[in-house]
């Protein structure tokens, strides 16, 4: 098997296998799982360290809060598709998660907590679309994102 560099710009010529983008298939499949582990790691992290102080759904805002402030960067930033593969789709798709926030919000109205819940919902939904916008008009750092740009891209 070929390593590092190799494997990398055989996705990029044709007749490499599998293709799903302009990069290949096992080129992006790779980036999103790189930036997948770190954001699920840190969601976990973030989770369990909100259920040790007893504040459940309000972690699970903020992360999806500080995640829609990041993607919104990268889609504000016109980032490279490197970079909305790792940090966007691998990355804040793995901080982030509806999922939990349906449970929570199911949980609050099967306990009767219906104003809770509602206060939750918009919350989440208010909060996470003003930090995509707010994230959308201020960008990312530019270093950060050439970084991750494919030469000549």
């Amino acid at each position: 098997t070929q390593q590092g560099e190799d494997w990398l710009s055989a996705a990029h010529s044709p007749g490499a296998g599998a293709s799903f983008g302009p990069m290949g298939l096992p080129t992006e499949a790779a980036l999103v799982g790189a930036g997948a582990v770190p954001g699920a790691i840190l969601r976990f992290g973030v989770s369990e360290i909100a259920k040790q102080h007893n504040v459940g759904p309000a972690a699970i805002l903020a992360l999806n809060v500080v995640g829609s402030f990041a993607l919104g960067s990268l889609a504000g930033n016109g980032a490279a598709r490197r970079a909305n593969l790792l940090l966007g789709v691998g990355f804040c798709g793995a901080f982030t998660t509806f999922s939990t926030f349906s449970v929570d919000t199911l949980t609050m109205l099967q306990r009767g907590q219906n104003s809770r819940a509602a206060a939750y919902v918009l919350c989440s939904n208010l909060l996470s679309i003003g930090a995509a916008a707010a994230g959308h008009r201020l960008t990312l750092p530019p270093p950060i994102l050439r970084a991750l740009r494919p030469p000549g891209g």
